[in-house]
């Protein structure tokens, strides 16, 4: 009954923290597409304040995806999109924790043609 319980609860976490997934992907990569950007974007986490990072980019190339993958273990991050975006030669992210204290760690890639 010990063990049914525990893999309940590990189970419950676990689809807990996939429906709170913090990615942002917006349009599709094709055939064609070529990844015009990609840099983590990290920070640690402060005591009793939240964390943010922007991300610019700008280039000769229209945008035709744009993947935010949050990489820290509780996935706590949010990004947004703050200018620019699909089909447009530039994006402005922003990146932030939602939980006072929790590290910011962030994969972003843009991809275009």
């Amino acid at each position: 009954m010990a063990k049914y319980l525990v893999a309940c609860v590990f189970a419950a976490v676990v689809l807990f923290g996939l429906i709170q997934a913090s990615d942002l992907i917006l349009g599709n990569i094709v055939s064609g597409d070529r990844i015009l950007y990609s840099q983590v974007a990290s920070a640690p986490g402060i005591p009793g304040g939240l964390v943010s990072r922007a991300v610019n980019y700008t280039g000769v190339y229209n945008i035709t995806a744009i993947r935010a993958y949050d990489r820290t273990f509780n996935r706590t991050g949010q990004a947004h999109v703050t200018g620019g975006g699909l089909y447009q030669r530039y994006v402005n992210l922003a990146l932030q924790t939602r939980f006072i204290g929790s590290p910011l760690d962030y994969l972003v890639e843009i991809y275009g043609r």
